[in-house]
């Protein structure tokens, strides 16, 4: 039978471990390359709706980096090595969103390629002589065999007790049900309130609530539920936990909603730290997954593009146009530039001209309207109008859509769209 040695790797130079440790810096940018080579490779992840599945990702491989990069470059062992907690949160969020643990344990294996290959091309470029490269390159690749191996163990572990803990908890439940809702299962409207513990009669409003990544606070982001079902004078929100820091929620009404109270929502404050995505109203069981893909879709570009503004609350109603033109980027870009001309400029005046001259059009030209909502007095949003017909040469009268589709996406796709 072939026997093979258990030879004890090459000792790993001084030199290539301060060049492995540099690896762990974030500004490198290695987490957020990992996460998107797992997300292009590994189709359950490229499927995830939540627009923080990415960040969860990418905050989990960077604390994987940092852990391995610190322990090679200090000459640990991958014994002493933990599931960090980042990546803890993100086996919670797998388990939320029902991704199975064979799909998180290949994206360690992917993410061990990843990091390999990564090495591998700086080592090679730094270290000159041959040697020094393959005791190097031994070394990291035992250490990285090794480092998986324990951390699986780890993983499946706490995988294990995340899913026990959450079928039992009346949430599965609720998860489940409104899962089958949302996917257009079979199911009868009475059956499925009965499980939800909420009504799928009458007028529902899907929303979207994050909160930040570091620090799990379930409580606040409920809150933030309820305060919008509460401006929205209903009962309490059917709350969905998907992932480790994100709330799908649904707020229910006998009535439709006030329109004043859909158009209080646009400045609607949640906490610090909250960011809310509302979907437009929609009556029944249709109307409860068309408003919370809505809300999906509201929370997708705010996530690709930034938020802006002091709001960080968003309707879908406010970003559909933005969500049609900006398919593509780069010529929503050139778009942007083309018709503002002078108004894309990146300064505080050009930016006041532009709020005011967007809030000017989406009130009929009316400046009282306008100013209403803008907290200001007419006579300033007269006065910057006319500066804005100054510097796009021509009357207010003559702009068109495409001006004030021009200054919608501006508002919603942030410092990008402006000019350089």
């Amino acid at each position: 039978m072939l026997e093979v040695a258990d030879a004890q790797p090459a000792a790993i130079s001084h030199r290539a471990r301060e060049l492995v440790r540099s690896m762990g810096v974030p500004t490198f940018g290695y987490g957020s390359a990992m996460a998107r080579a797992l997300h292009r490779e590994i189709e359950e992840l490229r499927r995830l709706e939540d627009p923080q599945a990415f960040a969860e990702t990418r905050d989990s491989c960077q604390a994987n980096i940092e852990q391995i990069t610190r322990l090679i470059a200090d000459g640990g062992e991958p014994e002493t090595s933990v599931v960090p907690e980042p990546a803890q949160r993100y086996v919670r969020s797998m388990v939320r969103r029902r991704v199975p643990l064979a799909v998180l344990l290949r994206s360690y294996r992917l993410g061990h390629r990843f990091l390999y290959i990564a090495v591998s091309d700086v080592l090679r470029r730094r270290l000159d002589d041959p040697v020094e490269l393959a005791s190097a390159l031994d070394g990291v690749s035992r250490f990285l065999f090794d480092y998986i191996d324990v951390v699986s163990g780890y993983l499946a572990e706490h995988y294990e007790t995340e899913q026990e803990r959450w079928v039992r908890s009346a949430a599965a439940v609720r998860a489940e049900t409104a899962a089958d809702v949302l996917s257009g299962a079979t199911l009868d409207a009475d059956v499925a309130s009965r499980r939800l513990g909420y009504s799928l009669g009458g007028h529902h409003v899907g929303l979207v609530v994050e909160g930040d990544l570091e620090i799990e606070e379930t409580d606040r982001l409920e809150s933030a539920a309820m305060s919008v079902a509460v401006a929205l004078g209903g009962g309490d929100p059917l709350l969905i936990p998907s992932g480790a820091s994100v709330l799908w929620a649904w707020c229910r009404t006998a009535a439709p909603p006030d329109d004043a109270a859909l158009r209080a929502l646009e400045s609607h404050q949640p906490p610090d730290g909250v960011r809310i995505a509302i979907g437009r109203p929609g009556a029944g069981i249709e109307g409860f997954r068309v408003t919370h893909e809505e809300a999906l879709h509201a929370a997708r570009i705010c996530a690709r593009f930034g938020a802006s503004g002091p709001s960080r609350t968003t309707t879908y109603e406010s970003i559909e146009l933005v969500s049609l033109l900006a398919e593509d980027r780069d010529r929503a870009l050139r778009f942007v530039r083309h018709q503002l001309g002078p108004l894309a400029a990146a300064d505080e005046q050009a930016a006041g001209l532009r709020e005011t001259v967007l809030a000017y059009l989406r009130h009929g030209r009316s400046p009282s309207l306008a100013a209403e909502a803008l907290h200001m007095h007419k006579n300033t949003v007269s006065l910057r109008v006319k500066r804005a017909e100054a510097l796009l040469g021509g009357y207010a009268t003559h702009w068109g859509l495409e001006l004030q589709a021009a200054l919608t996406l501006a508002a919603v796709m942030g410092p990008d769209a402006l000019a350089d």
